[in-house]
């Protein structure tokens, strides 16, 4: 396909999806090519970046476009791949068996800890991979570009490595994209993160995405439990369920801001994190707490959420 005829269907695919209401644009585009079909991703990107409430503020646009990068955990075709990785039955199977050591919970709540038990069996922790020509260690060597594929799957972070054996060149593309996560299955926290908010979802968990900003920043899950009528700490690089301290007092991080995003809201969610709200208060300086809410307002206005 040339350059001019992609611009063309990237022009009339990006009219026709701000002219349809947004719960109707992804059933309503239709596409007669891989071509169009990446396309139609572009343009959708682009259409929905231009929604972004636009903030001089750093920090402010970080968080706009964490909140709707989340949308993707309601694609129900996303959800239905989930599906074919997790053991739905044998978490739920395993969970009836050990109900009763966990009297305060309901059967949903012990599903999400038999998962978290299984997404860590799943998902593998990559500082530096491996060589994957000759599985020899590697060092960090710098960034490349990301190639269609990357953009595809939502890398744009390309970090690079050499081989300490064969000297080959390796690629680690920093992705995005969950339905590529299920394939790749590995990744640091940020990975592991999103694509286990994914499997909550899919599941059929109330599940939104936590960004702890403090560097080294940090992301994990949050799940509802109805039978708690609260939401519920998961991390799932630690296996740790209803853990909010482990940052602030096992770690020993001097929290600033966690942030949770889901398809129906963002909220500021740091206050369950630190037993000192005071002393988190004096460290706040990324944005105005005014400006925190602003951020909450557009996000809503703008997905019509």
């Amino acid at each position: 396909m040339q350059k001019n005829q992609i611009l063309a269907i990237a022009e009339s695919l990006q009219r026709q999806w701000l002219a349809l209401p947004r719960n109707k644009r992804a059933e309503n585009l239709s596409v007669s090519s891989e071509d169009e079909k990446l396309v139609r991703q572009l343009a959708a990107q682009l259409t929905d970046a231009s929604l972004i409430p636009v903030s001089n503020n750093a920090f402010e646009r970080q968080l706009a476009k964490e909140s709707k990068r989340v949308l993707v955990y309601e694609d129900r075709d996303l959800l239905d791949l989930a599906l074919e990785y997790v053991p739905i039955a044998q978490l739920y199977d395993d969970a009836e068996i050990d109900l009763e050591q966990y009297p305060d919970w309901g059967l949903e709540d012990v599903v999400i800890i038999k998962l978290l038990a299984w997404f860590k069996n799943f998902f593998s922790w990559v500082d530096q991979p491996a060589c994957q020509f000759c599985s020899s260690p590697t060092i960090a060597i710098g960034r490349g570009k990301p190639n269609v594929d990357d953009i595809r799957h939502g890398a744009s972070v390309i970090e690079v490595y050499q081989c300490q054996q064969c000297h080959q060149t390796n690629r680690f593309p920093r992705y995005n994209n969950p339905s590529k996560l299920l394939e790749t299955r590995k990744g640091r926290c940020g990975e592991w993160a999103n694509c286990f908010t994914l499997c909550c979802r899919a599941v059929g968990a109330e599940a939104r995405y936590i960004l702890d900003t403090t560097d080294p920043d940090h992301v994990w899950t949050e799940v509802y439990s109805q039978a708690q009528q609260r939401w519920v700490h998961c991390d799932p690089c630690e296996n740790a369920f209803d853990r909010p301290l482990l940052y602030s007092a096992g770690w020993g991080k001097s929290l600033s801001y966690c942030i949770a995003f889901s398809a129906e809201e963002v909220m500021d969610v740091t206050k369950r994190y630190t037993t000192n709200w005071p002393v988190v208060l004096t460290r706040r300086h990324a944005t105005s707490e005014s400006g925190l809410s602003k951020v909450r307002r557009l996000s809503h206005a703008s997905y019509g959420r």
